[in-house]
């Protein structure tokens, strides 16, 4: 019985850590993009996509402020990847 009960707990556990690692990267996509709108005179310019990477380094430093262990390279292939995603799609978004 206290085996289901942990077992249940870790599993909540990993779903939420789950949806934080997805929500968080995608925020600042889109904050990214945002940024990205006003900064950026000439949209033909890649300073935009320096913007997106900077804010995927900024999540360095915001994930142990939520305890969120982030173990190894594909947790930061996926944190890139969603970041990078939602600023083009913010970013295109807002030009059209």
């Amino acid at each position: 019985m206290e085996n289901e009960k942990s077992g249940e707990a870790k599993k909540k556990e990993e779903y939420a850590e789950g949806i934080i690692k997805t929500a968080v990267p995608s925020l600042f996509g889109v904050l990214a993009g945002v940024i990205s709108f006003f900064v950026i005179n000439n949209p033909s310019s890649e300073d935009g996509l320096l913007i997106a990477i900077l804010l995927v380094l900024v999540q360095k430093f915001v994930y142990p402020f939520l305890n969120i262990n982030m173990e190894g390279a594909k947790d930061w292939i996926y944190i890139s990847f969603m970041t990078v995603f939602c600023w083009f799609v913010t970013f295109t978004l807002l030009l059209n």
